[in-house]
């Protein structure tokens, strides 16, 4: 997966009120990278530099997750304030493919879905196989492994999970998933707790005609 090319995209570099000095790439990381940093150091020159080995990682991480690597997005001046000062940094995942891809042995995905009427979450993990693709898994308590035993696959490598389905991409799980949890697990789980319920509720009710009695 090691791509030699150089790699170089734009950011703006910024010390802080403690005097640290922070690398921001806003058109690369356009959710987060205005605000949060992707490296630090305490001088520019450490900055910058720890800056080209977090932006290979991020690159690779890319890569990894069988995504195009971005183009990169000229920074407007107009955008910036004072005390930002436009840089370009540039990089190759070669110097670091040995730790790279040690890094990346554990990298895998968590998606949620937000139930909003009992503010829970429901998640999902992916991991990459051997094919190149992503393996997405229920995260599931016991009791609800046993609801879903029925028409989810298993893989021995991970024993404790569901296996729902299988993409190359990020976006196709979260897709995905989205539909499982609205066509299928709620329901599932829902006619799983009316049936837990219903014998609960029938003693409630004899319990209350015995005591009105």
């Amino acid at each position: 997966m090691v791509n030699s090319d150089k790699l170089v995209y734009p950011a703006f570099i910024q010390q802080d009120d403690e005097g640290i000095f922070g690398v921001y790439f806003p058109t690369l990381f356009p959710e987060s990278g205005w605000d949060f940093p992707l490296s630090r150091g305490e001088t520019k020159r450490e900055a910058i530099k720890n800056a080209k080995k977090d932006l290979a990682y991020s690159l690779a991480g890319i890569l990894y997750d069988n995504e195009e690597l971005p183009e990169p997005i000229p920074i407007q001046s107009n955008h910036l304030s004072q005390g930002m000062e436009l840089i370009e940094v540039e990089t190759s995942l070669e110097p670091y493919a040995e730790e790279i891809e040690e890094h990346l042995k554990g990298r895998h995905w968590h998606i949620c879905y937000y139930v909003e009427e009992n503010d829970d979450f429901i998640e999902a993990i992916g991991y990459k196989n051997d094919q190149g693709t992503w393996d997405i898994f229920l995260s599931c308590s016991e009791d609800e492994i046993e609801i879903f035993d029925s028409f989810c696959k298993k893989n021995p490598d991970y024993p404790n999970y569901p296996l729902l389905f299988t993409v190359r991409l990020r976006t196709e799980a979260e897709e995905k998933f989205n539909q499982f949890v609205e066509d299928v697990f709620n329901k599932r789980r829902a006619l799983v707790n009316k049936k837990l319920m219903k014998p609960h509720l029938l003693g409630f009710i004899n319990f209350l005609c015995n005591y009105q009695h």
